[in-house]
């Protein structure tokens, strides 16, 4: 995976700051689609996977944080990166 993910655009969204509780407001920012995290996405290393996720989050205005790794023989072999405010 190259750095290209630095570089994505945001296309500003229109935003209604006066509505009703029933209604859904239209997002922040879109990020560009080639640059938004899919099922069955695969990474060649734990960093290349850190560095999109990272980076889609600041495109999409959020930041990310690690929920949990799980380790084999000091290796790690799963990682749970979620939104930073998960849980709170």
């Amino acid at each position: 995976m190259d750095d290209s993910t630095s570089d994505c655009q945001l296309n500003a969204g229109e935003v209604d700051y006066e509505f009703e509780s029933n209604e859904v407001p239209e997002p922040f920012s879109v990020v560009d689609d080639q640059f938004v995290p899919k099922v069955g996405m695969t990474f060649t290393t734990l960093e290349d996977a850190e560095n999109f996720y990272r980076n889609y989050a600041k495109a999409a205005g959020f930041s990310t944080r690690v929920w949990s790794t799980n380790r084999k023989e000091n290796e790690i072999k799963n990682q749970l990166i979620t939104c930073s405010r998960e849980r709170k």
